[in-house]
């Protein structure tokens, strides 16, 4: 594995690239490996952009290839459900929200968690700056737009607050227009994804907005949770560690040079003409990603999963109806192949 201190004193994309060129196998070694190897999938669960920063640098450097693995890196499509996906294809690994892959194995598809990408869901409440609206209890007797899926997200963190079902009023919103709903008054507090969202906020507003992370109330689930099937982790072993491997070193290269990297995927990789082709944008945005995988951890802690903070989410997420029912910790984690210093 790179030498974690060295990476994040790296000043420059190009610097940073360059330290991986000391371990870098040559042309003709790569491509026996390669030509030796399965092809491997991973289905990311949102279209290529900075959430997706050290994988996509990872593929750009050839970490993969010097791993030995032939790898696809596939965009989300509409209409997709990632663990279906994975369930139903051999040598593919997916990356989704804790409460989706527990939801499958609930279900009883073969599917075990491996490592994580972020270390907190994004899910947060944002306020308009300067109401005074800046923790939980604040929203009492407010109205707080939430997406389909914070419904459920909005009753367990009522309930670990201490708070009654009735306290704050929650109703369902699309994402259309919503923001502007938010500062028209319309509504106290606003549903969205704080690695990405608070940014449009800003340019539209002028101000950034007040944000709540749900992490901080109770909702303490896992988000970019790397995954499989029972019988890739049986049949390929070796190559899911190398995957993991390349993987964070991807993320130790991304974070030790968000600039370069921003630049990087807003250049290379995001659909043209989608939001993500800005670079200042994925800039901001990578910072706050970048805060999301370093959440409460140190660098070489890049991946971890707490096989207990897993548990206890389940077992909320169940109790308020978020999964039928939570699975055990064995037949939901194989943190086997990644243990991080």
């Amino acid at each position: 594995m790179l030498n974690r201190r060295s990476l994040f004193k790296a000043s420059g994309y190009f610097s940073a690239a360059a330290l991986v060129s000391p371990w870098l196998t040559s042309a003709r070694q790569l491509k026996s490996r390669a030509a030796e190897s399965p092809v491997m999938t991973m289905q990311l669960d949102w279209v290529f952009n900075v959430q997706f920063a050290g994988l996509l640098l990872a593929e750009h450097q050839g970490l993969y290839r010097q791993k030995g693995l032939t790898l696809t890196i596939k965009p989300w499509e509409s209409g997709m459900i990632v663990p279906e996906v994975v369930a139903a294809n051999p040598m593919m690994i997916g990356c989704s929200e804790q409460n989706l892959i527990l939801d499958a194995q609930a279900q009883g598809i073969p599917l075990k968690a491996i490592a994580t990408m972020f270390q907190a869901s994004p899910y947060a409440l944002m306020t308009m700056p300067n109401r005074g609206l800046t923790q939980l209890t604040d929203l009492v007797g407010k109205k707080v737009g939430v997406h389909a899926d914070g419904v459920k997200v909005m009753e367990l963190v009522k309930g670990v607050s201490g708070l009654a079902p009735t306290d704050i009023e929650v109703v369902e919103i699309p994402y259309d227009n919503k923001l502007d709903r938010l500062i028209s008054g319309e509504l106290d507090a606003l549903q969205c994804y704080a690695v990405d969202e608070p940014i449009g906020f800003r340019q539209k507003v002028g101000e950034a907005p007040v944000l709540m992370p749900m992490d901080q109330y109770g909702y303490k689930a896992y988000a970019q949770v790397f995954f499989t099937t029972d019988s890739m982790l049986q049949q390929a072993p070796e190559q899911v560690k190398a995957f993991l491997e390349a993987s964070f070193a991807g993320w130790e290269l991304a974070l030790a040079d968000i600039p370069g990297t921003a630049r990087l995927v807003a250049e290379t990789y995001a659909a043209p003409g989608s939001k993500y082709t800005n670079v200042d944008y994925q800039q901001q945005s990578l910072q706050l990603v970048g805060e999301y995988v370093l959440r409460g951890i140190n660098p070489d802690q890049m991946g971890m999963i707490l096989p207990e903070q897993w548990q206890q989410t389940a077992d909320l997420m169940a109790q308020y109806g978020i999964i039928a029912q939570a699975p055990s910790g064995a037949d939901s984690l194989d943190l086997s192949l990644w243990t991080p210093a």
